[in-house]
């Protein structure tokens, strides 16, 4: 056997031998629309619902959210979601959200972004109130699904 050829050869039985890579390559584009999506999702059907169990699904267990400037864990963000927001509001409401301007950026398993909120919160009683915010979020991945870790969410003055 010629000496090239056994090196080519020793290679590919050492690649194949190596098993899969711990990371499987990913597509940067596709893995921006998943963070997009759960951070979407987490808004229109858990937050923009009050579902509570959805918005605890979206998060992890240590999940800090700065809420105008309050600091809330999962517990208490789902607190203020079901309970303060309709006691301001004066009782049920429905909530429309439109999320634009992502500036996102993904790392690995951790990704960060920043975007536009605006909404259309409608009470039962009253007229339909916009609402617009800045918001950023960090997501880490855990078991193949974005999860959010740190959210912040500022209005627009």
């Amino acid at each position: 056997m010629r000496f090239d050829a056994m090196i080519t050869l020793s290679a590919l039985c050492a690649l194949g031998c190596a098993g899969p890579s711990a990371t499987p390559p990913t597509d940067p584009a596709a893995e921006r629309a998943a963070v997009e999506r759960a951070i979407t999702t987490w808004f229109d059907s858990g937050v923009g619902t009050s579902d509570t169990a959805r918005i605890r699904r979206g998060l992890t267990p240590t999940a800090a959210i700065l809420e105008d400037s309050v600091w809330f864990d999962p517990a208490g963000f789902i607190e203020f979601v079901h309970t303060t927001v309709p006691g301001i509001v004066g009782g049920p409401f429905t909530i429309r959200y439109a999320l634009s301007d992502w500036r996102t950026t993904v790392q690995g398993d951790v990704a960060w972004t920043s975007l536009r909120n605006r909404a259309e919160l409608t009470p039962a009683k009253g007229p339909p109130m916009p609402l617009d915010w800045r918001e950023t979020a960090v997501l880490t991945k855990v078991n193949g699904a974005w999860l959010i870790d740190r959210y912040h969410s500022a209005p627009v003055r």
